[in-house]
C-alpha cells in the first residue's frame, strides 16, 4: 500500500463545508484521472489497480492511495515509478478539486 501523506498545507481552507457528497465526487474524480493516467503511461497488457480514499482527521483532509501493476516489460518500464508520479499527480488533482469546492462553497 502506498500512502503519501501530503506535509504542504493547503491553505487556511475551511473544510467543515465540505459533504460526505462532495467528498465522495472529489474521490471519483480523482480515481478517474488517475485511472486514465496509469493506462496512458502502463503497457497494453498491464493490470492495474487503485484504490483511492479521504480521510478526515480532525479539521484536515487525508488523501490515501493505494496502487499497485502488474504485466510484462517489467525491464522496461519502471512500475514503481509509475506509480510514484501517479501518486503525485493524484495529489496534486485533490489539491485542485478541493480547492475548487471549497472556494464554490464561500461564494
Amino acid at each position: 500500500m502506498d500512502y503519501q501523506s501530503n506535509d504542504r498545507v493547503l491553505g487556511r481552507i475551511n473544510i467543515q463545508g465540505l459533504t460526505e457528497d462532495m467528498l465522495e465526487n472529489i474521490i471519483s474524480k480523482v480515481d478517474e484521472k488517475v485511472s486514465e493516467y496509469l493506462a496512458s503511461k502502463l503497457p497494453k497488457k498491464t493490470y492495474f489497480n487503485t484504490i483511492i480514499s479521504i480521510e478526515k482527521v480532525g479539521g484536515s483532509l487525508n488523501l490515501v492511495l493505494d496502487l499497485e501493476a502488474t504485466g510484462p516489460f517489467g525491464d522496461v518500464y519502471n512500475y514503481e515509478q509509475i506509480l510514484q508520479d501517479a501518486i503525485n499527480y493524484a495529489r496534486s488533482i485533490f489539491e485542485e478539486l478541493l480547492n475548487e469546492y471549497v472556494s464554490r462553497e464561500t461564494r
